[in-house]
């Protein structure tokens, strides 16, 4: 659409007034629709030389201060429109009250405009994120609202510390001047007040003749209606609605969160009673105004309304009321219903025929629900009356900016507002219905009529409604009441106001004079509450005044931690005082809840209101915060990123890296490159001449019993023999662990006899050695990939593998005899002479396959012999028959022979998995009985000894270089910190490496839950029994209590008396006859009160772990283990360490953080524990000691990932692919000559050609496996973080507490200067912070001490433990959130180092369910209740205390059963889960948890007294759930029959730190229904997910 000219050309009287606007401080003041924003984008483009400048190096920016929303979007968009300049807008809904000061300073510094609603701005002026003097210019829009207390005001207040030459220019933009009725008299006054308020003049145009044509003078009118008729129906209405409003009075509903608020009545919150008869009076309103019709709708509204309530709603009796309320609405409606049944509507409005304009009108309303009435009323006259035809209704409202709301409801009122204005400017609507969200601000052009359904209020809501009749012909309509005596006279005083504003400013704008300083000092600086200002280190002045103060504290005291049953909220008192001159005063004094280290009662001077009294007390209480650290120098609550910022010191490895959606750091989806680490004694240890040289004997035996079955004998024999491999090489070797190998025909022991002798060897002797290393890996085994070259620059892993005899000397013999081994064809005719044949190595000429060990030749069976199956005669028939080979020689006697096996990988046992066939295990062993006929096979000269023990040396290399890098890193750590034995010398044994073969079941058996897929198991897992249970709720279950299942129950004969028959009635009969004995016993135990248990006197089996102390240290093997991933498929990996690991890092960093930063709260302890804990930071730990590139995370694959020694990949082309991050792919396309290869040189052509082939490689992907021939590896950053946390497993197993947490500092997890002697055994802190004896709230301390068996030394510990956030009387102590976050991770600690040595049957997995079934919420919650902690809890929260009741009823019925059932079903509260599915209030896990950590505390930091107490008070559970692991809820769902559970994508939602997850399950055969789960991360939502699907499942008892 092309817009007029004058959107683009300025009006004369624009530039008149924009020309003085220039000069000095003004207020503009012109009629709506005569471009004022126009004239402020004047002013904004002349004076933008400031704004252009970059904010970092002294620019200013412009900032336009809006009243609402809507505002903020309309201008936004007419300055994009019309300036050059970088504009944003901010308003609520975007969370800004959250930002930090470099969000802020980045939006500062990408805008030049900044339109935002005055609150926002005042906020960030008082936080000090900008100062008046960076801004250039102050645009106030609708600027007449400055008054009292209003943001506007509050701003230019600030002007008093800024200094004249440094404050920005104002312009203020207005078409009414007044805010509210006054006086015509006080005129002059209020508007001179807006003139000091602003700093300027009030300038308006000479003339109102040149602003005719362009702003609004419509045709007024008033227009009076009579009000409905009083029908009986009516009269009913308004009765019921009265009854419904008596009911509310007297019933009292609680606030969500809502504690025992001790504040006085004063000062507590609104009531919901009062809240609903809003809607009450509301509704009574719509009837008298609008009739039944009316009434009707509005009821059918707020039904609605009502309905959406009660869906966020926790509160049972709240959701009652809301019952009640929706059931008076509904009657309401079905009495009204019935009146209006066979009437049409015939309701008349106003029509104004516009002949030569489209009509267009706009309808203001006072309330919102009026709005949507009328709009349906008038949408009912569209569709039933032709007259109306024409007239196409539409409805507007204003919607909130509260930062607490839904940012989505938000968005989408402002989204179906713009749909209505585009519905108006498209002719798709004609009349719009709206309240005063578009009274200011909204545009409607062309606007042909303007009704006042309600009367307007005050001035300005009648000039600015006015103001939208903006067509030249446009009427003005008023609808008043026939029975309406006052508005005439209050209309006749606004057309009188405005008459005077005209003749006081039109044209006199000249002879108004700007404030002078000294009206400025009196009327606008002027405090009766002093604010208090800050200057941080950046120069920065933050300021909190008396307005702020309120909402400061407020906020203050919300990030001291929620839940869903308790918010927390000052304690407001107050006091009235009597001044010497008889006047009275007011005082307020504040209390902010336990959690705050603040505790003292805070007083506020003596004020003549309560109103300015509390506003000192919370401004006092604000400073006191400020003292002592709690809000930052910028006026804000502490937060955690702040904390986190603070304590960097703690992290000095981290680094500020990008995140990506797909892989953030520390994550597995977060791959990297790391360098491989080498052994130091295979680094440059190739044999060179006239040196000192090291022979390390590789001496195989097999350990496997003898066989007796002669090819197996024979195997055994010669690996038996004595006569074998050593490696050659420069360097002395440590003492190595023995460890096993497994070959097809058994396990074999390998025990490696380091620098056995010590011999120099010539030039032309390591040349004839190094031929035959070369043949053995070329010829016996093809290992040497055809892109590999000799190591010329003897590098990692270079040494030679050299043939030794039984006395374990060189053996010379067969080092000069076999440079090559070429195969021998047989003679003709065939001779088979023992000599030859004996041991002899053949391979069938007619197929490929393996190298065979002839283990005898059988005089007694011959070619021509019969065949061992009936389809063939002989061999000589089969070879004919089936490979069309004629047999010269029938007498020759055939070959016994065992095939060599080429499955080079030994270091797993064959045939491993469980459930193989017999066949399958033969195939895997290679166990068959073959004979081969001598004329069909070729024979090499080498020895069959020296070819079947080089099989097994890829995986004996392989095993030494884990073993040694695994020493390697364990004398690294002992020279850094003293842990375990120094170099080992030759007298050092290390235990050998033994692995059982149910070991390696366990591992292979194992799914992994713990995967980003979808689909964790498959569908076709064995079944599990369905789902049993009543159908009721979970926590409604009385199963417990009836000796009968449901099934057994007969009918209520006289509940259901239509459908009883005979039959039934002598069912029931001899039921009820047959009452048991158990019968009477279960009545009996329901009448008796329930006993809590005490604690049971049990055995308390010793944790070794706690009584280790720092000897020898760790074992080689132990650290291999920690640094094998499981993806690596080896014997052995590092889960089970991991799983130690992790639970004393989480418990030494608690205690820790518990003992360096006594005054921090329990929400920041946990987000720094988490940040030192997290993955990511470990990561960081394991990457600065160069782990990454140590830890094995690849399967064991000796032709295509192992590295013969002695060569590598050319080392230059090693750094041209690294540097051009080439895929590896590549290698298999060089091409390097033998001569080359065995060299180890390339020539300038080679080089030349491989540079070509890189420059031009497309494709590939960068991670191949074959990274390893570059000397790198690509590994996860988790996978790095595991093995960090299995190290630290190895460590406490071997060194003991003390020891891991030296480990700790060294990993520099945890400072090196801290005392790990003080952090295990100092002192701990005196839980007593104030005066008073502990005794005073624990009238039952005595009682809980007998039941637990533990005496405190210092009660302040247990008063601490019981304590909730809520419960103010406390003044002694802290509340227990510390004690539990240090309990939680003791008790944790403590469980899993138990079932660490106590379960080693167990795999991996069933470990981890193991430790998450006994260390959870839900099991500590029940043994809570089961010993009777709840009882002592001290509380000041009626909503959780029902909640604590309901499930302490839950666990009585079920006689205090902790189970699988309770652990998959019950949902416990995280702040993540959603309130009205909680099951297990945490309260109760954490009196549990804070206990443990008090009696550690009490008792000096000893964790053997609380194992002692709390493995008693736990000893039922551990017994039960180690012999019967409870599943994981994700496995127990997927092996649920017929669930057929899909786990979609996680989501993130808005502004929040939580993951949603959708899961889809099957109820009923094949109807499907939709669960979501939340939590903070992927893992724990599916977890809350499948909780709730089981429950579900169980509900509808499958």
């Amino acid at each position: 659409m092309v817009q007029p000219i004058e959107e683009f050309s300025a009006r004369p009287y624009q530039i008149d007034l924009y020309e003085r606007a220039v000069q000095y401080n003004s207020i503009i003041y012109l009629p709506t629709g005569a471009g004022k924003t126009y004239i402020a984008v004047m002013i904004i483009k002349k004076l933008s030389g400031d704004v252009i400048k970059p904010y970092s190096v002294g620019g200013k920016r412009t900032i336009f201060a809006v009243n609402t929303v809507a505002l903020a979007d309309q201008q936004l968009r007419y300055l994009q429109r019309h300036t050059h300049l970088n504009c944003s807008s901010y308003t609520g809904e975007m969370q800004v009250d959250y930002w930090s000061r470099d969000k802020w300073l980045q939006e500062l510094e990408d805008n030049q405009v900044l339109v935002m609603t005055s609150q926002i701005f005042l906020d960030i002026l008082n936080h000090g994120y900008i100062s008046l003097s960076q801004v250039n210019l102050m645009i106030f829009d609708e600027c007449h609202r400055a008054v009292n207390d209003h943001p506007m005001r509050l701003i230019m207040q600030r002007f008093k510390d800024c200094p004249k030459d440094q404050q920005p220019r104002v312009l203020g933009l207005t078409a009414t001047l007044l805010n509210g009725n006054i006086k015509v008299a006080k005129l002059d006054e209020t508007i001179t007040d807006l003139e000091t308020t602003f700093h300027g003049k009030i300038i308006a145009v000479e003339s109102l003749i040149g602003v005719r044509g362009y702003a609004t003078n419509p045709i007024e009118s008033i227009v009076r209606f009579s009000p409905p008729l009083r029908l009986t129906v009516l009269e009913s209405t308004m009765a019921r609605l009265i009854q419904a409003r008596e009911i509310l009075k007297v019933v009292e509903i609680k606030i969500d969160h809502e504690m025992i608020n001790k504040s006085d009545n004063v000062f507590k919150p609104k009531s919901k009673s009062n809240k609903f008869q809003n809607v009450l009076s509301d509704l009574e309103e719509h009837v008298k105004l609008m009739g039944i019709y009316g009434g009707s709708k509005a009821a059918l509204l707020h039904t609605i309304q009502l309905e959406y309530i009660k869906k966020s709603i926790n509160n049972q009796e709240t959701v009652f009321v809301i019952d009640y309320l929706i059931t008076v609405l509904t009657s309401i409606r079905k009495i009204v219903e019935d009146e209006m049944e066979g009437y049409e509507p015939n309701e008349q409005i106003m029509k104004e025929k516009l002949d030569s304009q489209r009509f267009c009108c706009l309808v203001f309303v006072q309330r919102r629900f009026t709005a949507k009435v009328l709009y349906h009323v008038l949408r009912n006259l569209h569709n039933t009356n032709e007259n109306y035809k024409f007239l196409l209704a539409e409805f507007m409202v204003g919607f909130s900016a509260n930062p607490y709301d839904s940012a989505r409801e938000s968005l989408c009122q402002r989204k179906w507002n713009k749909e209505v204005l585009h519905k108006l400017k498209n002719g798709q609507a004609n009349c719009i219905i709206a309240t005063d969200v578009i009274e200011e601000g909204v545009d409607v052009p062309d606007c042909t009529l303007v009704v006042r359904y309600n009367l307007p209020m005050d001035i300005r809501s009648y000039i600015q409604s006015k103001g939208r009749a903006r067509h030249a012909t446009s009427k003005y309509i008023i609808l008043v009441p026939s029975n309406d005596g006052q508005f005439a006279p209050k209309y006749a005083n606004f057309k009188l106001i405005e008459q005077k504003l005209e003749q006081f400013l039109i044209g006199k704008s000249q002879f108004r004079t700007e404030p002078t300083p000294e009206t400025l000092d009196q009327e606008l600086y002027t405090n009766e509450i002093e604010p208090y200002a800050v200057t941080n280190t950046n120069n920065e002045i933050s300021v909190v005044t008396g307005t702020s103060a309120i909402s400061l504290v407020n906020r203050y005291c919300s990030t001291l931690g929620n839940s869903h049953f308790v918010s927390l909220t000052p304690t407001w008192k107050l006091s009235k005082l009597c001044s010497d001159t008889g006047d009275l005063k007011f005082q307020v004094s504040l209390q902010v809840p336990i959690l705050s280290p603040l505790k003292q009662i805070i007083l506020g001077d003596p004020m003549p209101s309560i109103k300015l009294a509390k506003r000192s007390a919370a401004l006092n209480c604000c400073k006191e915060l400020h003292r002592i650290g709690e809000l930052t120098d910028n006026l804000l609550p502490v937060t955690v990123d702040l904390i986190l910022e603070d304590v960097d010191y703690l992290f000095p490895l981290w680094i500020d890296e990008e995140k990506t959606p797909l892989s953030q750091p520390g994550t597995e989806a977060r791959k990297r490159l790391h360098e491989l680490v080498y052994p130091e004694c295979l680094f440059s240890a190739f044999p060179m001449p006239d040196q000192d040289l090291y022979l390390h004997i590789l001496n195989i035996k097999p350990i496997y019993s003898v066989p007796q079955d002669n090819r197996r004998l024979v195997f055994y024999n010669i690996l038996s023999d004595c006569t074998g491999y050593a490696i050659l090489s420069t360097k002395r070797m440590p003492q190595l662990s023995a460890f096993s190998i497994f070959l097809n025909v058994g396990e074999v022991n390998v025990n490696v006899e380091v620098n056995h002798t010590k011999l120099q060897l010539t030039a032309d002797e390591i040349g004839k050695l190094r031929c035959f290393h070369t043949m053995i890996f070329t010829e016996v085994m093809p290992i040497i990939k055809p892109f590999m070259v000799f190591d010329k620059d003897n590098l990692d892993n270079s040494f030679l593998i050299v043939p030794v005899d039984h006395k374990w000397e060189i053996n010379w013999e067969t080092v000069v005899s076999n440079h090559k081994i070429e195969p021998i064809k047989p003679e003709k005719p065939i001779c088979v002479r023992n000599l030859d044949y004996e041991l002899a190595l053949v391979r069938p000429s007619y197929r490929s396959a393996n190298v065979y060990i002839v283990t005898q030749i059988c005089e007694d069976r011959f070619a021509e012999s019969s065949f061992p199956t009936l389809d063939y005669y002989s061999y000589v028939h089969y070879f004919k028959s089936k490979h069309d080979l004629l047999i010269e020689e029938g007498r020759q006697p055939l070959l016994e022979v065992k095939a060599i096996s080429t499955k080079l990988n030994c270091i797993r046992p064959r045939g491993s998995s469980a459930g193989l066939s017999k066949r399958k295990r033969a195939d895997l062993s290679e166990d068959f009985e073959e004979h081969l006929v001598p004329e069909l096979c070729v024979r090499f000269e080498f020895s069959s000894l020296y070819w079947l023990k080089a099989t097994t040396l890829p995986s004996i290399i392989h095993r030494i270089s884990q073993l040694l890098i695994a020493d390697q890193l364990r004398v690294t750590i002992e020279a850094d910190v003293k842990l375990g034995l120094a170099k080992s010398d030759a007298r050092q044994k290390w235990k050998d490496f033994r692995v059982s073969e149910n070991t390696v079941n366990i591992a292979d058996n194992e799914p992994s839950l713990d995967t980003s897929s979808d689909d964790l198991l498959p569908e076709t897992v064995q079944s599990r029994p369905e789902l049993t249970g009543p159908e009721f709720d979970v926590l409604d279950s009385e199963s417990k209590l009836y000796s009968w299942t449901k099934s057994q129950e007969p009918q209520d004969i006289e509940r259901n008396i239509d459908e009883i028959q005979l039959i039934d009635i002598d069912y029931y009969e001899r039921f009820m006859s047959s009452s048991s004995q158990e019968d009477s016993d279960i009545l009996r135990n329901n009448i008796k009160a329930r006993n809590h248990m005490s604690k049971p006197d049990v055995q308390v089996p010793k944790i070794k772990l706690l009584y280790q102390t720092t000897q020898n240290g760790p074992d080689q093997v132990s650290i291999m283990e920690a640094l094998t991933a499981k993806m690596s498929h080896d014997v052995m990996n590092l889960e089970i360490l991991e799983t130690l690991g992790d639970s004393f890092l989480k418990f030494f960093t608690s205690l820790f953080l518990t003992d360096t930063f006594p005054t921090f709260p329990e929400g920041h302890l946990t987000s720094i524990k988490g940040k030192i804990i997290g993955n990511r930071n470990l990561y960081y730990a394991g990457f600065n000691k160069k782990l990454p590139g140590m830890i094995k995370v690849e399967e064991f694959t000796p032709t295509s990932n192992f590295i013969a020694p002695a060569y590598s990949v050319h080392r230059k082309l090693q750094g041209i692919l690294l540097r051009a991050e080439v895929s590896p792919n590549i290698l298999y396309n060089l091409r390097i000559s033998k001569e080359e290869q065995l060299s180890g040189y390339l020539n300038s052509n080679t080089i030349e050609e491989i540079q070509d082939k890189v420059c031009g490689w497309e494709g590939g992907d960068a991670q191949s496996g074959l990274e390893h021939f570059l000397c790198v590896q690509t590994v996860s950053d988790k996978t790095v973080a595991d093995c960090v946390e299995a190290l630290i497993g190895v460590y406490l197993q071997s060194t003991g507490i003390e020891g891991a947490a030296k480990l700790l500092q060294w990993f520099q997890i945890i400072p090196c200067e801290i005392p790990v002697e003080s952090i295990l055994g100092g002192e701990p802190k005196n839980p007593l912070i104030g005066d008073g004896n502990p005794n005073m709230h624990m009238a039952w301390a005595s009682t809980l001490e007998e039941r637990i068996g533990y005496k405190f030394q210092n009660r302040g510990f247990l008063l601490q433990a019981f304590s909730h956030s809520s419960y103010s009387p406390n003044v002694i102590t802290a509340s227990y959130e510390r004690l539990e976050f240090l309990g939680d991770a003791i008790l944790d600690f403590l469980i899993t180092a138990y079932i660490f040595e106590n379960f080693d049957n167990l795999s991996p997995g069933q470990l981890t369910d193991l430790r998450s079934a006994l260390v959870n919420n839900i099991t500590f919650a029940c043994l809570a209740v089961r010993y009777g902690l709840h009882t002592y809890l001290l509380a000041y929260s009626p909503l959780l205390i029902d909640m604590v009741d309901k499930f302490v009823a839950f666990q009585e019925q079920r006689e205090h059963a902790i189970d699988d059932e309770l652990l998959y079903v019950l949902l416990e509260e995280t702040r993540h889960s959603m309130a009205e599915f909680v099951s297990v209030p945490k309260v109760l896990g954490d009196i549990f948890e804070a206990l443990a950590g008090a009696i550690y505390l009490d008792s000096g930091k000893s964790l053997t007294k609380v194992w002692e107490i709390f493995y008693a008070l736990m000893h039922r559970e551990i017994d039960i759930f180690s012999k019967n692991v409870p599943k994981q809820p994700v496995r127990m769902l997927y092996e649920t029959q017929g669930a057929h559970p899909k786990f979609f994508p996680a989501i993130a939602l808005d502004n929040k730190d939580t993951i949603m997850v959708p899961l889809e399950i099957t109820i009923c055969s094949n109807k499907k229904k939709i669960i979501h789960g939340f939590g903070s991360n992927t893992k724990e939502a599916k977890c809350a997910a499948a909780k709730q699907a089981l429950k579900e499942l169980r509900r509808r008892n499958m």
